[in-house]
């Protein structure tokens, strides 16, 4: 079947989006400030030849790299290979712009590992649970970010050993920092800095406030998927994973040179979506 042309998403766009895209926590508010956040967030639309919008991308920008979050189909153009068109033409538009790369959760068995693997992403970093919390209410009044998307350091106490649970997944600055972007009700953090999820409230101290100001109730972080204690204090501490298997982050580096190894100093290694 012949699509359409692909193209960016504006406002004018809304209804069309609202449509196709069925997701949590998004409504019209929250799709108006991602749509007015160009250098925030990136939403691209593929015109279906009948008119109206057929295919839908959303992705955001998490430190230097484009995160994929997902594609979103129309009825009639299911089958199409609509949904491999607009991701080439995603990467293509993140290459061009202000971006290190792509990255996005690679969850074995589902049809975005497919797409991920036809993108060259490469599986990198630890085998993880993506888990949130709730913020707590009593975090201190913070103002709101210019940005939807930037870095944070947690504040860990002298007498705890600098090794994170899990490495900021995106850069190795520094172990007590991390990279966070608003997903609709959720601040997203690359990383889990304190060396035992014990200390999550140290995590919620300093992302809380963040969070809050930015309308979202929740602060999700990643946890290594073999740490079965960690799990069930998680559980205690009222956190949820969100994640239904172990993912790993697939990444895209626009400049091989400079990220041609991942943060254990390893290559990467192919993805095998089945």
């Amino acid at each position: 079947m012949k699509t359409g042309r692909v193209r960016r998403l504006t406002l004018a766009d809304a209804d069309d989006i609202l449509r196709i895209v069925k997701l949590e926590g998004l409504d019209s508010t929250t799709l108006a400030r991602e749509l007015v956040r160009a250098d925030d967030y990136l939403w691209m639309g593929l015109d279906s030849p009948a008119g109206g919008l057929g295919a839908v991308h959303r992705s955001m920008r998490w430190g230097e790299y484009l995160l994929l979050k997902g594609v979103f189909v129309d009825e009639p153009l299911r089958g199409s290979g609509a949904a491999l068109e607009l991701a080439f033409a995603l990467r293509d538009t993140a290459r061009h712009g202000q971006y290190a790369g792509l990255v996005a959760w690679i969850e074995p068995h589902k049809p975005e590992a497919g797409l991920a693997h036809m993108l060259r992403l490469r599986a990198t970093g630890p085998v993880i649970h993506r888990f949130d919390a709730p913020v707590p209410e009593d975090v201190p009044a913070v103002a709101v970010p210019a940005h939807s998307t930037g870095a944070l350091t947690v504040d860990l106490p002298d007498s705890q050993r600098p090794t994170p649970l899990v490495d900021d997944l995106l850069s190795a600055d520094s172990p007590k920092a991390v990279r966070w972007v608003l997903d609709r009700h959720r601040l997203v953090l690359s990383g889990f800095p304190p060396c035992s999820v014990s200390d999550l409230h140290l995590v919620l101290s300093t992302a809380g406030p963040l969070a809050r100001a930015q309308g979202a109730g929740f602060v999700e972080f990643p946890v290594p998927a073999s740490d079965l204690s960690a799990a069930f204090t998680l559980v205690a501490l009222k956190a949820r994973r969100l994640s239904r298997t172990p993912v790993r982050l697939g990444r895209l580096d626009f400049d091989t040179r400079h990220h041609a190894t991942d943060r254990g100093g390893r290559r990467p290694v192919a993805h095998d979506p089945a």
